[in-house]
């Protein structure tokens, strides 16, 4: 085999390689055929991986990480005309070494409310964009709204992702879409807890939906009152919490309810629990009213945590729903609650979870929990009488009322109503002509008139619609009594003529919807 066929193989960058061509072309000879193969391609796959190899000054580790002047941009500016704003964050480098950025771009794409600039350059989507060791970028975000467009999501929400190396990281984008009221943090506490504080009576209306950023709270002594209409809506995370001696009174009224939900609004956000956080009624918190209500989609309804007095209940509640939450509807600890025409549905724990004791009065309540079985396997009802203080000795808080009239307890696990109680204890309770779905024993005096075990047959537990269908054992099976005090239903129907068990009367349901 001739040595200069050999040597065509070799690629031309190793033709100027003096040294190794001649190592090759002085060792043919010596070689047999087979062996010079062996040899050939050994050294022919070393220098090829030696030269593919050469440092071009990048750091292609996949699981490199970039650094966030912020992990999120809020433009919180109340457009009263078409406007837009522009807000910006720094990208880090806190590397030894160059990083290439394959890509950088808005998640929404073309479809995206926002533009972006990455260093004097712009567009959608943006590549092989360097950072030195050790260096930042900036990137400005802009986006352009018309606020009294009310075809526009009340939340306009995307993201800057960037690609390097194949991990992605983003930072998230969040604009108003619609003129409202911003509630978000103007005050830090000595341990670094950013809130909103209110700090003189203070009226909410319903001209401008309400948009709660963060933590807002209610100082002592102080009133917040939200008039029929009104909509208060939370980014994630967000709660309202009223310290002592302060109060929530919830005007609404049957035609305008009062509507506290997230500030998610396209559908897929409907009906999902867990968009923010809570209605807190710290302890020595007082007299609140909530009438005509819709509380949704959070992670706990109202948690009531202060006791009250026999005569001034800490909170009444009436004609209101609580829906939709990922932990609990109300959660109260040793409390004094009243209420009336209440609907609690879809809870991922407890729909009323009754903690340390407490006095509790609920009439024409309809407790419905069809949240995902593959998740809840609690009861709907928990009633709990002691607790573990801090140096790990029992107390027990016995409750001073039980009592439900004309109320439904159903779901979809076979044990609904659960006690967990202090051993060595019980507590008397009142299941007075109600329908319940339990394994317990309701031969005791603790049932009065009531059904067990049977559906209420709602009308369509799926799309969240707990009215009664016209075979419901719910129908004429309440308490005329109990009915002669609260004369009207949830949705306003006279129950006074034939009393239902529930919060919502049987009414023919027409066809058509």
């Amino acid at each position: 085999m001739p040595q200069w066929f050999l040597l065509f193989f070799l690629p031309l960058s190793y033709h100027s390689k003096g040294d190794f061509v001649f190592f090759l072309y002085v060792n043919v000879a010596r070689m047999n055929y087979v062996r010079f193969l062996i040899v050939f391609f050994s050294l022919l796959m070393t220098a090829t991986t030696f030269w593919s190899c050469r440092d071009d000054g990048f750091d292609s580790d996949p699981s490199i990480k970039l650094t966030f002047s912020q992990d999120s941009l809020l433009f919180d500016t109340v457009f009263t005309t078409l406007g837009s704003a522009t807000r910006s964050f720094k990208v880090y480098n806190t590397h030894h070494r160059r990083v290439r950025l394959s890509s950088v771009s808005l998640a929404g794409a073309s479809q995206s409310f926002y533009r972006m600039n990455v260093d004097g350059h712009s567009g959608t989507a943006l590549y092989d964009i360097e950072i030195e060791a050790n260096d930042s970028l900036h990137v400005f975000v802009e986006v352009t709204v018309d606020p009294v467009n009310q075809q526009l999501p009340l939340t306009i929400v995307d993201s800057v992702v960037f690609n390097t190396n194949g991990n992605i990281q983003d930072v998230k984008l969040v604009a108003w879409g619609q003129d409202a009221n911003f509630i978000h943090p103007n005050y830090t506490d000595p341990n670094g807890v950013e809130y909103h504080i209110i700090v003189e009576d203070t009226e909410w209306t319903s001209e401008l939906p309400y948009v709660v950023y963060g933590l807002a709270v209610v100082a002592p002594d102080v009133t917040l009152r939200v008039e029929e209409g009104a909509r208060i809506h939370f980014h994630n995370n967000a709660s309202l919490v009223f310290l002592q001696r302060s109060s929530l009174k919830v005007e609404g009224t049957a035609e305008h309810p009062v509507i506290f939900q997230g500030d998610r609004l396209e559908s897929f956000y409907r009906n999902q629990p867990g968009q923010w956080g809570r209605i807190w009624l710290t302890a020595t918190s007082k007299d609140h009213v909530i009438d005509h209500a819709i509380i949704k989609n959070g992670t706990v309804g109202l948690h009531v945590d202060t006791l009250g007095s026999a005569t001034d209940p800490t909170l009444r509640i009436r004609n209101s729903e609580i829906r939709n939450k990922s932990l609990a509807g109300l959660f109260a600890q040793g409390s004094h609650v009243v209420a009336e025409n209440l609907l609690v549905a879809n809870c991922g724990e407890h729909a009323l979870l009754l903690a340390l004791g407490g006095h509790y009065d609920f009439r024409h309540t309809t407790i419905a929990n069809y949240y995902r079985t593959d998740i809840r396997n609690t009861a709907s009802v928990l009633f709990n009488n002691y607790y573990e203080d801090v140096d790990g000795i029992i107390r027990v808080r016995p409750f001073e009322q039980l009592y439900f009239g004309n109320t439904i307890v159903y779901g979809n696990n076979q044990e609904e109503i659960a006690f967990d109680l202090y051993e060595g204890t019980s507590e008397e309770f009142t299941f007075d002509h109600c329908l319940i779905r339990t394994g317990m024993d309701t031969s005791s005096p603790n049932f009065i008139s009531t059904l067990v075990n049977q559906n209420p047959l709602f009308y369509d537990t799926h799309f969240h619609d707990f009215r009664l269908t016209e075979d419901s054992p719910a129908i004429g099976a309440g308490n005329p009594d109990i009915a002669m005090e609260i004369p009207y239903d949830l949705a306003g129907n006279d129950r006074t003529e034939r009393t239902d068990i529930g919060a919502l009367q049987y009414v023919p349901i027409e066809e058509e919807e």
